[in-house]
């Protein structure tokens, strides 16, 4: 072939090479837009230092940080030793919402001493709010835990007992859960777990199994209600045959924060009018036995109620009316902390005329309409920027 022609065929060639590079490129950068970000944000370690044989919970926290409309599905979380080896897992985990988090405890016993070096992996998919899978995501992150060699002079461990509690809010019931691992050869009986603090912060209770069994574990739950806000020192000693352990953690009470919102809107579904109360709560604590009263110039109008609206939560509740009214006065009263509360919203005249809706799952006073993306209320949403969405349905806000 000519040395013209020769020259003539490599241009083109590198030039269709580059255009196809430049597609690629582009092709992945459109891939990346759907990428949301999950992160290991914390691994809490039962005991960093266990005797050989003693069972050892391994806690990883899952945060999803995406604040769109994506959800993380869990497919797997394995822990595995410096072979690559598993030596616990748990698959099949959920999905959780943008700003989420879950924690996934993994538990695992060892062999022989020394240093190990372990590794967490989390594996999932990222989805969109249609199911869509968007991306495959895999994280991984470090564990380093010390074993001792057991004692020629105690051989049998020592039962272990670890305390988790979160922060506290005062006068609202809390969860306090508290492990017992028994690492030893011989099975614990006539077990006794006590939890209390070292002053008068909460009540005192006690707990009791039958057995332990050898190099198993179990776990104890106590619902306490802090009466005043500040530092709390927990404890929770094991009594059982021969027997007697302590262990100790300490968190926070905060002060209770009663701040409940009622707001509301107008839909059309074909020819009936729909009235919608949005509740949202932005306190600390949840709230209990919600109901929504209303009245308007033309009369009263249909009540709604819900049993519970957690901390930082909204549900939106759905009732028919006649027509949309011209201006509504909006109750809504509450249990919070063990005390009654209540809070009133005077709604004017303005924007109050209803829009056509595709309402399909609004059926009477009682239905809830709590859609949402990864656990996060389309309710709520709506309430803290502005705009009112709820299942779909865009409607007409009944404002001052």
């Amino acid at each position: 072939m000519p040395r013209t022609k020769r020259s003539r065929l490599g241009r083109l060639l590198v030039t269709t090479v580059t255009l196809l590079l430049c597609c690629s490129l582009l092709a992945g950068a459109g891939a990346a837009s759907g990428v949301t970000y999950v992160t290991v944000s914390d691994v809490a370690v039962s005991d960093d230092n266990p005797t050989t044989g003693d069972l050892v919970t391994i806690t990883p926290t899952i945060r999803h940080s995406d604040s769109g409309d994506y959800g993380f599905h869990i497919n797997e979380v394995t822990l595995t030793d410096s072979n690559g080896e598993r030596i616990a897992e748990a698959d099949d985990l959920g999905t959780i919402g943008g700003s989420e988090t879950l924690d996934v405890p993994l538990r695992a016993s060892f062999d022989s001493a020394g240093d190990k070096h372990l590794t967490l992996h989390v594996r999932g998919i990222t989805v969109n709010s249609t199911g869509h899978t968007q991306t495959v995501s895999k994280v991984s992150y470090p564990v380093y835990i010390d074993v001792d060699a057991p004692s020629s002079s105690d051989p049998e461990p020592a039962p272990r007992v670890h305390i988790d509690a979160d922060s506290m809010v005062a006068g609202a019931e809390s969860t306090v859960t508290v492990t017992v691992s028994n690492g030893g050869e011989d099975t614990l009986s006539d077990v006794t777990l006590r939890l209390d603090d070292f002053g008068d912060t909460i009540d005192a209770q006690t707990r009791m199994r039958p057995t332990i069994p050898a190099e198993n574990m179990t776990t104890f739950t106590f619902t306490v209600t802090p009466d005043e806000a500040g530092d709390v020192n927990l404890k929770a000693t094991l009594t059982a045959e021969d027997e007697s352990v302590t262990g100790l953690t300490s968190t926070t009470v905060d002060a209770l924060e009663d701040d409940v919102r009622v707001d509301a809107t107008t839909v059309r579904e074909n020819d009936t009018t729909l009235l919608q109360y949005h509740v949202a709560n932005a306190g600390n604590a949840p709230i209990e036995d919600v109901l929504v009263t209303a009245d308007s110039p033309d009369g009263s109008l249909p009540s709604a109620s819900v049993e519970r609206v957690n901390a930082s939560a909204s549900e939106t509740l759905t009732v028919p009316v006649g027509s949309a009214p011209a201006s509504a006065t909006l109750d809504v009263s509450y249990t919070v902390g063990g005390d009654t509360s209540s809070t009133t919203e005077t709604i004017g005249a303005t924007g109050l005329e209803s829009t056509d809706s595709d309402v399909t799952n609004a059926t009477g006073q009682n239905a809830f309409l709590s859609g949402g993306v990864g656990g996060i209320s389309l309710g709520s949403i709506a309430l803290l920027f502005g705009g009112v969405v709820v299942g779909g349905i865009a409607g007409t806000r009944l404002r001052r």
